[in-house]
Order: structure tokens, then C-alpha cells, then sequence
């Protein structure tokens, strides 16, 4: 059931090649941290519990970083800027 719906623009702007790789990479480096301190909770409390869709989450946050890094290097080599766009939907549910 769903109570209220919230929609935060996260970003919205244009940003230099090295603006955009700062902000781009801490924000994914502050996910896939957040995914292997989950998966070391959830295996110290488990060990058997192998956590494949963290490792999962975890793998495809790594692919999506280099293909950020690949763009913003393009960007470089061409002297053009990034636009970046970013809206997080919030929605609160019971469970």
C-alpha cells in the first residue's frame, strides 16, 4: 500500500569533465561501499549466506563507474562538458 510519493531532483546541471568525475565517483563509490558493508553484515551474522545479488549490485556499480570513466575521458578529448541529470523517487510503502 502506498502512503505518499516524494521525487527528489538529485542533480541537474552541466559540469566540467573533472567536476563530473568527482561528483559522479564518490557518489558510486559511496554505493558500492554501502553494498559491501551490507554483504559483510549480512555474512558475519551468516557465513553461509553468499549474498549474490550485493556481489551482483556490487559488479554492475563497477561496470557502470568505468563506462562513466570512459564517457568523462571522451569529454576531455573532445573539450566538451557533461550534463548530468539525476531524480531519486522516494516512495514509502508498508511491508
Amino acid at each position: 500500500m502506498v502512503l505518499t510519493d516524494q521525487k527528489v531532483k538529485l542533480m541537474d546541471g552541466v559540469f566540467s569533465p573533472s567536476e563530473a568525475s568527482d561528483i559522479l565517483n564518490i557518489f558510486i563509490d559511496k554505493k558500492i561501499n554501502f553494498h559491501k558493508l551490507q554483504r559483510l553484515s549480512i555474512t558475519e551474522q551468516n557465513c553461509n549466506d553468499d549474498t549474490p545479488q550485493l556481489y551482483n549490485r556490487i559488479n554492475e556499480l563497477i561496470k557502470a563507474k568505468e563506462s562513466i570513466r570512459e564517457a568523462i575521458m571522451e569529454a576531455r578529448r573532445e573539450g566538451l562538458a557533461l550534463q548530468i541529470e539525476s531524480d531519486i523517487q522516494i516512495t514509502l510503502i508498508k511491508k
